[in-house]
């Protein structure tokens, strides 16, 4: 059997016979190529992991997602394809898999019994990267060329089994897909798990891509477009924070958000929304709004706060409602990327002045009036247009930048894999939902930005989670701020 993690610095030899599909435009970018993934779920059952292994295969092997199963290379003009095996076998399998046994409780262990639990005030519970030896084995990918210079499969799963809990940890190429298609991914292997294959809703762009056109034929401009910034502009926006990039160093760490002080903070904003607002759009606030707004205030509590300097919110967007009427039909899923950025601008002052309401109502404006398909299109055109494939940047050199991506509408936490519950198990919790997971977190390898927050979503209790990336000692200073709420 090959060795998944023993292959040499050479891309081995194309095989005759595998189908080579070229990658999607807009999954084959400068940005999506720096990342690789790594994504662990936390089951306080104990699993059967050969259920929840072959059940990952079979997925593979079904018309349309064999992608998963891929081997990554470049061409003759170093252009990155994708290689399908004619038949996944021992040899070449359809997955990376991979599993460590461990006869002890979860609590026993000296790393994963460290796996936050949620908290009864928002907290600061610990740094993610401490629990990577759990993520994935020794050997496994931290850069693209780890792919295309193997024969390892685009999608990899590593599980860990305790006597009381079982770790369930995917990793991939960004190139592949974005958080929403990890959704499709985990629905579908939730159904094939359950015997339910015939409830897999049908694959967009199996074959093809289906964004060909997207961003070909804008009829109106940006409304940021005079702000774009040019070059030099992201030259010396790079100079203005080199010692935030490049000096200081990052540090990550994960957050809980307890239910009870989420409902507090949706009173309070929408407290501070006008009573004799025209509209319900005018009224509405997600929780993702509210989370960003309070969020924002911590990640920037470092600086001056009546300082006019301007603070951007980057927030990545989903285009799949949005292209739902043509590109990308309803009642389909899509297996890549397709995602946008949202920018919302504000000034530090604002942010501290202002009522966390209308913090939040200035994103959800931003979404509304940049997220329409008009205004997509146009984006997605300047994306088209960039010789990088890289998005625009709006703003000014001096700005302050954070970035959000928002998992909530992927639901990851209503993953579903009660079926693989072995019978007669014990579980080291009492209140957790059965075969769903207690407890998510993202790693990843390549570029790793400060004032960059993935959130996870909210958990079966309704507890919100969110990890990020700041600067050394700034994550002191936001504890300081939690331990006084």
């Amino acid at each position: 059997m090959v060795n998944l993690f023993s292959w040499g610095a050479a891309a081995p030899e194309t095989v005759p016979g595998d189908k080579v599909l070229p990658l999607h435009f807009f999954d084959d970018t400068p940005v999506w190529r720096s990342f690789i993934l790594y994504s662990l779920f936390v089951f306080e059952d104990v699993l059967d992991t050969d259920k929840i292994r072959h059940s990952l295969e079979e997925l593979a092997k079904r018309e349309g997602w064999q992608k998963l199963g891929a081997r990554l290379r470049r061409n003759s003009n170093g252009v990155l394809e994708y290689h399908i095996p004619a038949e996944f076998n021992k040899d070449r399998p359809s997955i990376a898999y991979t599993h460590v046994q461990c006869d002890t409780p979860i609590a026993d262990d000296p790393i994963a019994g460290q796996i936050p639990k949620p908290s009864a005030r928002p907290s600061i519970l610990g740094d993610p990267d401490q629990f990577l030896s759990l993520m994935h084995p020794e050997g496994s990918p931290k850069k693209l060329e780890d792919y295309v210079n193997s024969e390892r499969p685009q999608l990899g799963l590593h599980t860990v089994s305790f006597k009381d809990a079982t770790l369930v940890s995917i990793y991939w190429p960004h190139i592949m897909f974005d958080a929403m298609g990890k959704k499709a991914l985990l629905t579908a292997w939730s159904l094939t798990l359950q015997g339910r294959q015939d409830e897999i809703l049908p694959l967009c762009g199996a074959d093809s891509d289906p964004l060909t056109e997207l961003g070909r034929h804008p009829t109106e401009p940006h409304k940021l477009a005079d702000r774009q910034l040019s070059t030099l502009g992201l030259v010396r926006y790079g100079i203005n924070h080199i010692t935030e990039f490049a000096l200081r160093g990052n540090e990550t760490r994960i957050v809980c958000v307890p239910a009870a002080f989420m409902d507090k903070l949706r009173d309070e904003a929408m407290g501070d929304v006008p009573v004799d607002s025209s509209s319900e759009e005018d009224t509405f606030l997600s929780d993702g709004d509210i989370l960003c707004a309070w969020w924002t205030r911590k990640a920037i509590s470092h600086l001056p706060q009546n300082s006019e300097t301007n603070v951007i919110l980057y927030n990545a967007y989903s285009l799949r409602s949005v292209l739902a009427r043509d590109l990308l039909p309803a009642g389909t899923s899509y297996l890549s990327n397709a995602t946008g950025f949202i920018h919302t601008t504000l000034t530090v002052k604002e942010i501290f002045t202002k009522p966390l309401g209308y913090v939040a109502s200035r994103i959800r404006h931003s979404i509304s009036e940049y997220g329409t398909r008009k205004q997509v299109e146009a984006f997605m055109s300047m994306v088209r247009q960039s010789q990088a494939r890289t998005p625009p940047f709006f703003g000014d050199p001096s700005m302050h930048m954070l970035t959000y991506s928002n998992w909530s509408k992927a639901k990851m936490f209503e993953t579903d894999f009660s079926a693989a519950i072995k019978p007669n198990s014990r579980s080291p919790s009492d209140i957790h939902v059965p075969g769903r997971p207690t407890y998510i977190q993202n790693c990843q390898y390549g570029l790793t930005l400060p004032n960059a927050f993935p959130i996870m979503g909210k958990d079966t209790q309704g507890n919100y989670w969110l990890s990020g990336y700041l600067n050394k000692g700034n994550w002191d200073k936001i504890n300081e701020i939690l331990n006084n709420i």
